[in-house]
């Protein structure tokens, strides 16, 4: 049983978000947006007062009553799972909802389930005695149900469930109270059947290193020990102890005993016949504690306690106890799923160490056959796989009135279908091949606007130009990324656009004079090649303009539009044409040893921009327009 879906009303600063999940899911979006929110309200509805109290302040300010609600649908049903669910999860039913309410502080649980309605009439009654003379009222006007008499309202809670176990036909969908579904502890059927474990920034290990059923480390010993064969010995030993107890009660206390018995009989025969007085000896047997477990640190000849490392050890620690978790559960208990939530899993870490833990929460879920769940609420790109962009929920504010009101952007893959049908292969948008190395992907995920090159030299041309404006582009939440070529620039504008990225289009015509012209002496074959180039080159102009809505020609001229800017022939040759001074200090950087002759070498281009004279106009309009971009309001979908 996994979660697939889930929807808060009215928690905190969330007035109503749906929100579906994956096997792996990633909450991304600005500090402050809801995204720990949404994990929190997971764990209050899982651990209940663990997972937080709820008072009127939890209730969003533009709720129209105080009440919170948070809904989770859960699919991946097994045998087991309907088993334990009963008629919450009846054969044919592919998933399961339940609902937790708090209301004036109240707490409530409730199921949907298939149910005869004249009985569920009955069960919304306040008291035993109110729903059992219902009961009694409801077989009396109608005997073709032929229900039985019964004495007490869990004698008919049980025979209405067996009538409607036997009548399924005559069932609608009903929400059904159900305490059961969490007990005492979380030891309801939902905690036997998945099990939520909620990481917040702010969790210190050491707590989480206690031998307790609520800690991390007491999940791993309670899915990972058993303790039946040490509790079959310790039971053994109580059992000899006691008859050894016993033994020396007997020889020590059993004559002096039975000589008090009889001198106490016969003073009390002075007063009553056929009475007698008995004392014996009772063997206390001492109450057994539960074997704890201890975690400490040995680093070098020191043995220390959790307590006594840093921030980064302690998160390290937790998450390699979750992975440990998710790996050593026993057979007997491998049909109850584990849902891991963690805020913020980059907290503390060194880069390297972030890297793999990225790597480690998504091998959880490759390892584990279909029973573990992840999601996270991340400031990271490290743990966002743009190839499994699916994955991705982009939380966002909609501002406007006295309540800002919190969404969310999700991608499909038949979603990206449909906004590229023409332009990109279907075979390519499946072989994710563009969103698996195009490295700045991921990283653009985050940006209010993406500026989008085809290569390294333009991303740092631009970068570099940018701040020898006194621009910082990432302060306004604008990204540069490189998408490793012409071909991808469709593909990744899809993409962010598709989670509510604007998105600026950088590329080169290559159509231009440059291109065009026809050297001395070339040879016929040079000469057929050429042509192919700029009738290639021309396809995806025109491909690129289609795709923007815009009505311009395959060999376009040099322009900075307000969606795209594109160089006739390229960057490089735009840049020698039309900034003499940035050619003139590429030539300085190389005359000093610090810039590279050959080729575009990327370093010698960046300096350059950030250093030489003068003002590239098209450049400038390229940096306006972007800039202008960043400042709309986020587009809906």
């Amino acid at each position: 049983m996994k979660i697939k879906r889930v929807r808060i009303e009215n928690f905190c600063c969330l007035r109503s978000l749906d929100v579906s999940f994956d096997s792996i899911t990633s909450l991304i979006g600005p500090t402050g947006v809801g995204k720990s929110t949404v994990l929190r309200a997971l764990d209050w509805f899982f651990n209940g007062e663990k997972g937080g109290i709820l008072s009127e302040e939890d209730v969003h300010s533009a709720a129209e009553t105080q009440r919170i609600r948070v809904e989770v649908e859960f699919d991946g049903l097994t045998d087991s799972d309907r088993a334990a669910l009963g008629h919450y999860a009846p054969k044919g039913v592919e998933s399961l909802s339940i609902w937790r309410t708090w209301e004036n502080g109240e707490d409530r649980i409730t199921g949907k389930a298939l149910a005869y309605p004249p009985f569920e009439q009955i069960r919304q009654g306040t008291g035993s005695r109110e729903r059992t003379t219902a009961y009694k009222a409801l077989r009396d006007s109608d005997p073709a149900l032929g229900l039985p008499a019964v004495r007490s309202w869990d004698n008919a809670e049980t025979e209405m469930r067996s009538w409607e176990a036997a009548h399924r036909d005559r069932l609608t969908e009903a929400e059904v109270e159900g305490t059961h579904f969490f007990g005492f502890a979380g030891q309801g059927v939902l905690g036997k059947l998945i099990d939520f474990v909620f990481i917040s920034a702010d969790l210190r290990a050491y707590e989480e290193t206690d031998d307790n059923k609520a800690s991390v480390v007491g999940r791993i010993l309670e899915h990972a020990v058993d303790r039946s064969e040490a509790e079959a010995q310790f039971t053994a030993i109580d059992e000899d102890a006691q008859a050894a107890r016993e033994k020396v009660h007997e020889e020590i206390y059993a004559p002096v005993l039975a000589h008090l018995s009889g001198a106490l009989s016969h003073e009390v025969a002075r007063f009553t016949t056929g009475r007698h007085v008995v004392v014996t000896p009772t063997a206390q047997v001492p109450k057994r504690t539960r074997t704890a477990f201890a975690v400490n640190i040995r680093d070098g000849a020191a043995l220390t306690p959790v307590r006594r490392q840093g921030h980064g050890f302690q998160r390290a620690l937790i998450i390699a106890a979750l992975r440990y978790l998710s790996e050593c559960r026993r057979p007997e208990s491998g049909t109850r799923s584990l849902c891991l939530a963690i805020e913020e899993p980059e907290l503390f870490q060194h880069p390297a160490q972030t890297m793999v833990f990225a790597q480690v929460l998504r091998s959880l879920v490759e390892s584990a056959e279909d029973q573990t769940q992840v999601m996270y609420a991340t400031h990271s790109p490290v743990f966002i796989d743009p190839s499994d962009y699916q994955q991705v929920r982009r939380l966002y504010r909609v501002t406007g009135g006295d309540h800002p009101e919190v969404r969310l952007r999700a991608l499909t893959e038949e979603g990206l279908r449909q906004s590229l049908d023409g332009y990109v292969k279907e075979k390519s948008i499946a072989r994710r091949g563009a969103t698996r190395y195009v490295k700045t992907l991921a990283e653009a995920l985050f940006a209010t606007a993406a500026v989008v090159v085809e290569g390294a030299t333009d991303e740092s041309v631009l970068l570099a130009f940018a701040e020898r404006q006194g621009f910082s582009l990432g302060a306004e939440g604008i990204c540069v990324m490189n998408a490793e070529g012409k071909d991808n620039m469709i593909l990744c504008h899809a993409i962010l656009t598709g989670f509510g990225v604007h998105c600026y289009l950088v590329f080169d015509a290559d159509t231009g004079p440059g291109n065009v012209a026809v050297p001395a002496n070339e040879s016929q074959e040079n000469r057929e090649k050429r042509g192919m180039r700029l009738r290639e080159s021309s396809g995806k102009n025109k491909k690129i303009f289609n795709y923007l809505g815009v009505l311009a020609a395959a060999s376009p001229s040099t322009a900075s539009e307000n969606r795209y800017t594109v160089f006739e022939d390229d960057l490089d040759t735009y840049l020698k044409a039309e900034w003499p001074a940035w050619s003139a200090r590429c030539q300085e950087l190389i005359k000093q040893g610090t810039g590279y002759v050959e080729g575009k070498h990327v370093p010698t281009y960046a300096e350059a921009a950030r250093t030489a004279d003068g003002e590239p106009k098209r450049l400038h309009e390229l940096l306006e327009n972007v800039r202008a971009m960043a400042g709309q309001p986020m587009p809906e979908p």
